[in-house]
């Protein structure tokens, strides 16, 4: 799956800049007090897959500790016992959400 800035996307036909602009808003929106961003990623992801996701969608870099440390505190994530596997790098740890379904939280970010 590959993802794209929405500040970087081509000119698309008709109006639909406007659409992804607007979609991407009410995204920034709902990712703040929900926990919508599960169905964005694959059923078992990363923490610094979980990171990049929202650093894409609000536009900037988050520090690392800080969002893991905030995320944990919310009780969203479930650790599973698989890693990644065949990068050259430390396999790292997969993750699942808890609850798949929206669910209410308090202001994240």
């Amino acid at each position: 799956m590959d993802f794209f800035e929405v500040k970087k996307l081509p000119h698309l036909a008709f109006d639909h800049n406007k659409i992804i602009q607007y979609a991407a808003k009410r995204l920034r929106a709902k990712i703040e007090y929900t926990n919508v961003v599960y169905s964005l990623l694959p059923k078992k992801f990363t923490l610094n897959e979980l990171r990049t996701i929202y650093e894409i969608i609000f536009g900037k870099k988050l520090d690392k500790r800080n969002f893991i440390k905030k995320f944990k505190t919310l009780s969203l994530l479930s650790p599973t016992k698989s890693f990644t596997a065949g990068s050259r790098q430390r396999p790292a740890r997969l993750y699942t959400f808890k609850y798949q379904k929206p669910e209410e939280l308090k202001k994240f970010f």
